[in-house]
């Protein structure tokens, strides 16, 4: 069993869920099994340098949270491998999307854009959904930026084909 599956069954476990998520899934596991409350775990292996870690399709974490009711929780867990397995080191518990601040998050090119965490977790309990909304638009619109200097650069490198 592949890491990242061993932890998402641990943390479901711990919530009273079993881990159920396919790659198509939102989450990894429904708290109370209520179709409205996903859970999404996010592992990191303390040993592994991982860069910027995709957290969710920015386009997908639009669509779903604009369907009234929706909600979203992530699970942020950091482990080692030891001679007995899995060891968790810290685990942010149950952290609803809209309390992740944008400071630690940035939106990426990867189709419509990709949620990564390149900075250490940072939570805002004050913030609301609304808030955390103006913070993707003010991360969209530096993604736009980045992505049109992109494309205009790779224009005038084909001008002449």
């Amino acid at each position: 069993m592949d890491d990242y599956r061993a932890i998402e069954i641990k943390a479901a476990k711990k919530h009273g869920a079993t881990a159920k998520g396919t790659r198509k899934s939102i989450g990894d596991f429904l708290l109370d099994d209520d179709i409205q409350k996903p859970v999404n775990v996010k592992s990191n292996n303390v040993a592994k340098s991982n860069y910027s870690p995709n957290i969710i399709s920015a386009k997908r974490l639009i669509k779903w949270l604009q369907q009234g009711g929706n909600e979203l929780y992530f699970i942020f867990v950091d482990y080692k491998k030891t001679d007995k397995g899995l060891e968790v080191l810290k685990d942010s518990g149950l952290v609803p999307v809209q309390h992740i601040s944008w400071n630690c998050l940035t939106i990426e090119a990867q189709g419509w854009g990709v949620i990564q965490m390149p900075g250490t977790l940072e939570i805002d309990e004050n913030q609301d959904l609304k808030g955390f909304f103006r913070g993707m638009k003010k991360a969209y619109e530096k993604y736009i930026d980045k992505e049109t200097r992109k494309m205009a650069k790779i224009r005038e490198m084909i001008k002449d084909f």
